[in-house]
């Protein structure tokens, strides 16, 4: 490590070209990352919706489909709203009225049943198929050009509605928060350290690690919308730390050394391990989102693992050169540190320990309870405010129409009659409003040739029949899941070959996919986690106390929903405590490092205090750091499950934080004794 070093102090020009090629083509890569707003797409490809959306898609051209609502329109100006719509690039369909029926003919002989699904009171509605998926771009731009049709009192709902506002409002605000972050965590920075210089090295530094794990996102071709939300944010609270303990031993290393080179290299040397530490048990945590069976764990698992080694690289490498270059600056520029040191309060977490220690106990079996209790959601609206644009068009129509919540039934074909009971038993279904299919327009008796190729095309293609069922239930509710359910069950009876896709039934094989996860992501994390911290420490219980302490934190902060009555989107709730545990163990570990280095020289009492005085600033700072970033997206975000996700994070640091100061020295000392035995070289005093 020690001639690593030294390469990197004495080619710090080289360094700088060769950082500045890498930023110039990761620019370039950024440009062939897609961003995917269709959380349904990472279900594994196996499940029945997923395949039933596959054959929406290759054998009737359904993607991407939304509805418009018109009001107070006569017949010919909803006739002529509907050719325009057509006529749009990305549109594949319009379905209307005129479509089943001759409009031009009396009303009382028009089919009041297929009436009823366009016409309703004093409004109609459109059904818009698009060429692609809900969240392409084609589609996004279909869309808004539909709402230049629109007038007051008209509406556009649907998936394709959502998705375009979700895309609107990220794109609007990712910018603003992140900017607001960045100035909020400079100001700590400024607070806690003794030169204004080192934050702006720091920002640089991550900033271009930054660019450089953006821009290499292109190796997974498209990246969720979730992960494209955060991951900035998160990687650079993550990984501020390492460019603070490197500026730290640096400055601590220039009295014994002749020259900054030298001096820079030791630091490089010595920070290495903890460093890398650090970032290990980071990685790991966000790693272990990978074994989820819902594939997006994998997408914001690798991508923000990618992005902590792209920070510790860049704080090894690059940042060693700035501090060189700068060294005048920094030494020019020094002001008094604000933030206050944790003097006063060691004594009294030591003294009142064992309160501490009985409150965390008793507070831990009921947080427990409390967090394997929390309810959440599915459904892609529910990630917009209640208010927002699309939801309260989507309340409009199904206010009107009340087949918001549909569901496609797909058969193979060929079988009327069996189609036809198929038909009747759905029908007969409690929350199913109206079913449709070819064998519910025409009589199943009459020969295929004589049924109209038009009426054909839209409920069979070369291989398959597809049913519509619309039900009269929220897309996502345990009604509605049984309905589902019920379908599957007649489905299964009559064919051995059925899907059955839509929005709800895409959720309800999300819910069934993911409620193992959570569990499996935690067990997973706290193996790799574990594992890091007994060969850091060589110890067999040290890791089973750092884990329970932060363990003990995500139960509190997931119990705190719940005690508000509060949903959280499934995401969060499944990935928050593999991001805790990764990002706040290190307060933990340095904790219990610098513990161990003082217990060589004092009694485990004295060495308790004075490690909460050596360390209390450095974790307050990283916490607050984590903190403020996430708290910023959180104030300022619409998207409801991006404001959860960095609520969550944030709350989780300040939690871990109080913990490692207050519980975790009570559990060392009092399990001091045990800790000597199961570890190797452990100091005893």
């Amino acid at each position: 490590m020690k001639k690593f070093a030294n390469l990197i102090v004495s080619h710090k020009k080289t360094i700088i070209i060769f950082y500045v090629i890498l930023v110039i083509l990761s620019l370039i890569g950024a440009k062939f990352t897609s961003i995917n707003y269709d959380l349904s797409s990472y279900l594994p490809a196996g499940i029945n919706s997923m395949k039933g959306k596959e054959i929406l898609d290759d054998e009737y051209g359904i993607k991407g489909v939304a509805y418009v609502l018109l009001k107070d329109k006569s017949l010919y100006e909803v006739t002529q709203i509907k050719e325009k719509i057509q006529s749009l690039d990305g549109v594949k369909e319009a379905l209307w009225l005129d479509d089943a029926e001759d409009i031009l003919k009396p009303e009382s002989f028009i089919d009041e049943e297929i009436k009823d699904q366009f016409i309703s009171g004093n409004s109609t509605l459109i059904q818009v198929f698009f060429l692609d998926k809900n969240d392409a771009l084609e589609t996004i731009n279909a869309v808004t050009n539909i709402e230049e049709f629109l007038v007051e009192g008209d509406v556009i709902g649907g998936p394709a509605s959502v998705s375009k506002e979700i895309q609107s409002v990220t794109s609007k605000e990712m910018m603003i928060y992140s900017t607001i972050a960045f100035v909020v965590i400079f100001i700590i920075l400024f607070l806690s350290m003794s030169s204004f210089v080192a934050p702006i090295l720091f920002f640089v530094t991550i900033g271009v690690a930054m660019l450089l794990n953006r821009g290499t996102n292109f190796i997974f071709s498209e990246i969720s919308s979730v992960t494209y939300s955060i991951s900035n944010i998160l990687q650079l609270a993550v990984s501020m730390d390492y460019s603070i303990f490197l500026i730290h031993r640096y400055m601590n290393e220039k009295s014994n050394f002749a020259s900054k080179e030298e001096a820079m290299a030791e630091a490089i040397t010595k920070t290495f391990s903890s460093i890398s530490a650090s970032a290990l048990t980071t990685i790991a945590g966000f790693l272990a989102l990978a074994i989820m069976r819902y594939n997006i764990g994998k997408d914001i698992g690798f991508v923000l693992a990618k992005g902590v080694l792209f920070s510790l690289i860049s704080v090894i490498t690059l940042l060693p050169v700035f501090i060189l270059l700068f060294d005048k600056l920094i030494e020019k520029h020094q002001h008094k540190t604000i933030f206050p040191n944790f003097n006063r309060f060691s004594q009294v977490f030591v003294k009142r320990r064992n309160i501490a220690l009985i409150i965390a106990i008793l507070i831990s079996v009921p947080a427990f309870l409390a967090q394997s209790n929390v309810n959440y959601y599915y459904a892609n609206e529910k990630t917009l405010p209640y208010t927002s644009y699309s939801n309260t068009a989507n309340r409009k129509i199904d206010e009107a129409f009340s087949n918001i919540n549909q569901l496609s039934i797909i058969v193979p074909k060929g079988d009327s009659i069996r189609e036809k009971v198929l038909i009747k038993k759905i029908e007969s279904l409690e929350k199913v409003d109206k079913v449709t299919g070819l064998y519910s327009l025409v009589d199943e008796n009459i020969p295929d040739f004589f049924i109209p190729d038009d009426a054909k095309e839209n409920f069979q293609s070369e291989n398959y029949s597809m049913i519509i069922a619309t039900l009269n239930s929220p897309i996502e509710d345990e009604e509605t899941n049984e309905v589902i359910e019920s379908i599957k069950s007649i489905a299964n009876n009559q064919y051995e070959e059925w899907y059955i896709t839509g929005e709800s039934a895409v959720y309800k094989d999300l819910q069934e996919v993911t409620n193992k996860d959570f569990r499996n992501v935690t067990i997973f994390s706290i193996i790799l986690i574990g594992t890091i911290i007994a060969i850091t420490f060589k110890s067999l219980l040290i890791p089973f106390i750092l884990v329970f302490i932060i363990q003990l934190g995500i139960w509190i902060n997931l119990s705190i929903p719940y005690l508000q009555g509060k949903s959280l989107n499934f995401i969060s709730f499944i990935i928050i405590g593999a991001i805790q545990l990764g990002a706040t163990v290190d307060y933990a570990i340095l904790f219990t490092s610098r513990y161990r280095e003082n217990l060589s020289e004092h009694s485990k009492y004295d060495a308790a205090i004075k490690t909460i005085e050596d360390t209390g600033q450095s974790i307050f700072t990283s916490a607050l750091i984590l903190f403020a970033g996430t708290l910023s997206v959180y104030l300022i975000t619409t998207i409801v499950s991006a404001a959860e996700l960095t609520l969550l994070i944030g709350r989780g640091a300040i939690i871990s934080f109080l913990l490692v100061l207050i519980v975790l020295p009570a559990l060392l000392i009092i399990l001091n004794k045990a800790i000597s035995k199961t570890s190797y070289n452990w100091p005893n005093k």
